[in-house]
């Protein structure tokens, strides 16, 4: 597995993350910090400089699904 690979590997673990810990966090502020304990993950990517922009985004989804429930 090339470099390249390693550094897509790591953003998908990231993600995956995310998406587990989203529903464990009471407010967005505490799920950009729990994430932000693993944005070493993100290094080398596209992802490192505004992870916090999309964790807004996983946030909102996610609660948006439970409002529409």
């Amino acid at each position: 597995m090339g470099m390249s690979g390693l550094v897509l590997d790591n953003v998908d673990k990231f993600w995956n993350i995310a998406d587990s810990k989203v529903s464990e966090c009471k407010d967005v502020q505490e799920f950009t910090t729990v994430m932000s304990k693993h944005s070493d993950l993100l290094m080398g990517s596209d992802d490192a400089d505004n992870f916090e922009f999309e964790l807004y985004d996983v946030w909102t989804e996610k609660n948006n699904e439970y409002i529409a429930i």
